[in-house]
């Protein structure tokens, strides 16, 4: 499997333990007021400590607890969760994830964006091997979130399940699944709006013929007048003279 070395048993605990705070770092949701920390300001928990398997805010980071712990700083790129590229690769190998640039620094994202409809390559180019997603060569996966579902470590049933909740050819994670599913309630509903709006219209529209019809009817009043019927011009005759005598 591309990005992933063939594990030791020397590494095989290691690796397991990797695999805990993984799950939980990505579904982790970020840029919340810490539980900590709620009376003060800039308390957001953007940091995530992989030693204590936790999101935290800066205050706790700066604390005695977390100060010699193994730290992510979570940023926002185009309204979703990145993490820096060499942060995240001396815990889990992101190679061949696709990388972004965001302040003179290379960003890759947390989780898959949302991809209402699959993308149509034309001509080939690279693509997600997850929820394909278009990328750039040689990368292969769009997020760390989808290289990790790949993870040979992770259960076998874990990954059957995630691949079976698929929809328009999105790899959907439990948030992620959450604003597709919301996006497409608000489609429908729009779609369900406008099919209402022309119906009633459409029902407007013939009441009103209806009516028209019926007030044209003879029979259906009866001081409605004839119409007068046009004379028609009688064609000149032949002259009549008197005698001559």
């Amino acid at each position: 499997m591309v990005g992933f070395a063939v594990p030791t048993k020397k590494k095989k605990i290691q690796s397991v333990a990797m695999v805990e705070w993984m799950e939980n770092f990505l579904k982790t949701r970020f840029f919340v007021p810490c539980s900590d920390h709620q009376e003060l300001a800039k308390n957001e928990a953007k940091v995530f400590c992989i030693d204590c398997n936790r999101c935290i805010c800066q205050h706790c980071s700066s604390s005695e607890s977390h100060i010699m712990h193994n730290l992510l700083q979570i940023r926002r790129y185009v309204y979703h969760d990145v993490v820096r590229y060499q942060d995240i690769h001396k815990h889990f190998d992101c190679s061949k994830v696709q990388t972004y640039t965001t302040n003179n620094a290379k960003v890759v994202f947390l989780n898959p964006r949302p991809q209402p409809r699959p993308a149509k390559l034309s001509g080939g180019g690279a693509f997600c091997n997850v929820c394909e997603r278009v990328l750039t060569e040689p990368n292969q996966f769009c997020s760390v979130a989808c290289k990790f579902s790949l993870s040979p470590f992770k259960s076998r049933d874990k990954i059957i399940n995630e691949q079976t909740d698929r929809s328009y050819g999105s790899f959907r994670f439990p948030e992620f699944k959450e604003e597709l599913d919301r996006q497409e309630q608000q489609q429908q509903q729009q779609e369900q709006s406008i099919s209402n709006s022309y119906t009633g219209e459409m029902e407007s529209s013939e009441e009103n013929q209806s009516l028209t019809t019926q007030s044209n009817s003879p029979s259906s009043n009866s001081f409605c007048l004839k119409p007068k019927k046009m004379k028609k011009h009688k064609r000149k005759g032949v002259p009549r003279r008197s005698p001559l005598f």
